[in-house]
């Protein structure tokens, strides 16, 4: 009887031990804040077109990437994705309305999903605006988030 309770408690823990740590869960509401500080951050350094700027916010790692929605806009790595962000410098900037933000921490790293609109404002004068999204995936390092990855696209058709 003794060893059919103690194998029944085992069984009961070992089942909430793996729906707990399967079961999404919500970041607590301080890193939804940080992360969406992140983005507003991200986007006031791209809105100024400041390639230094923006390096800034990228994690201090060779690992890190930069991937736009054109094609052959894979950049991997420090130098590669500096230089693709020397290119902002072509233009006044760009930024996004983020109409949608959907985060998910574990309070070390942390990945983004932003649905809204791309504005690029050309040096010549003039605005573009496209529907636009990107992902990311972010690190914590000294107290601050960190882009490990950046992947934008246009969704199909627009």
């Amino acid at each position: 009887m003794k060893q059919k309770i103690i194998l029944l408690i085992l069984i009961v823990i070992s089942f909430w031990v793996t729906s707990t740590s399967l079961s999404a869960k919500n970041p607590p509401e301080k890193v939804k804040i940080e992360i969406t500080e992140a983005l507003k951050t991200w986007n006031a350094a791209a809105k100024s077109a400041d390639a230094d700027q923006c390096m800034a916010l990228f994690d201090d790692s060779e690992n890190i990437m930069l991937i736009g929605s054109d094609k052959g806009e894979i950049n991997k790595g420090k130098t590669q994705v500096k230089a693709w962000l020397s290119q902002l410098s072509g233009f006044a900037g760009f930024s996004w309305e983020m109409d949608s933000i959907t985060i998910d921490s574990n309070g070390k790293t942390a990945w983004v999903f932003v649905e809204g609109t791309m504005i690029v404002e050309f040096k010549q004068g003039g605005i573009r605006r496209t529907s636009y999204r990107f992902t990311g995936i972010l690190v914590k390092k000294k107290g601050e988030w960190k882009w490990r990855l950046f992947n934008g696209s246009i969704p199909r058709g627009e």
